[in-house]
């Protein structure tokens, strides 16, 4: 670890500081535009309109990891 004198480092904390207090800051807020509308369940219903008999069976290509 190396040390440093306190006179030496002073000058550069202080232009440190006010280079600092210079910048300009900004807050962030909230939008308060449009809310989403909530989500109903059910609500895809009828849009799937055909799935395989065997949708949910083990796959060919993996059964050797099976």
């Amino acid at each position: 670890m190396e040390t440093v004198s306190i006179k030496i480092l002073e000058p550069k904390i202080k232009r440190l500081l006010d280079d600092l207090e210079s910048l300009k800051l900004i807050e962030l807020e909230k939008s308060e535009g449009k809310k989403p509308p909530k989500r109903r369940f059910g609500s895809m219903k009828g849009l799937v309109v055909n799935i395989a008999d065997d949708f949910d069976a083990p796959l060919e290509d993996l059964k050797e990891y099976m």
